[in-house]
């Protein structure tokens, strides 16, 4: 099943949503969401960043777009990231991110903070983000290793 995920990005009156169908967690969305932010130098260097993500293409599919544009926020998401900018600085941004629960129980926000865009303060701001990567990475690390010592080849 896949884990769905939303991007709101704001700037001025202007809202953007994104889809992400796929790998909306933190360790994965959220850390493709950082590093990009990390890398950009304004609200439409991050938007057009982040709309020529491709999937790597198969036998059976050509290269799809990872993120795509939407109306409003989907009704079977896990994950919401919201990027505000300020037209009026146009490298602060406004980060937030939740957990976006079902049923009678209420979202979870993770993330709640803002900041001047530098990759310094990308990593300072959204460090759970790093946490969450830095973890599942080490999690497929140990897991190589042990295919290794029972002597299978990992590429």
């Amino acid at each position: 099943m896949s884990t769905r995920s939303n991007i709101l990005i704001k700037s001025g009156n202007t809202n953007i949503w994104i889809y992400r169908h796929m790998d909306g967690y933190l360790s994965e969305t959220g850390y493709n969401l950082a590093v990009t932010l990390a890398h950009s130098k304004s609200y439409t260097d991050f938007m057009n960043s982040l709309l020529s993500y491709k999937y790597e293409p198969t036998t059976f599919s050509k290269a799809l777009p990872v993120y795509e544009i939407t109306t409003e926020q989907h009704g079977d998401i896990e994950y919401l990231y919201k990027f505000e900018f300020d037209r009026s600085m146009p490298h602060f941004v406004k980060v937030q991110v939740y957990i976006i629960a079902w049923g009678d129980n209420e979202d979870t926000c993770l993330i709640d903070t803002e900041f001047s865009i530098s990759p310094e303060n990308v990593e300072k701001h959204l460090k759970l983000i790093f946490d969450k990567r830095n973890k599942v990475e080490k999690m497929h690390m140990d897991f190589d290793k042990k295919l290794m010592q029972e002597g299978y080849t990992v590429n």
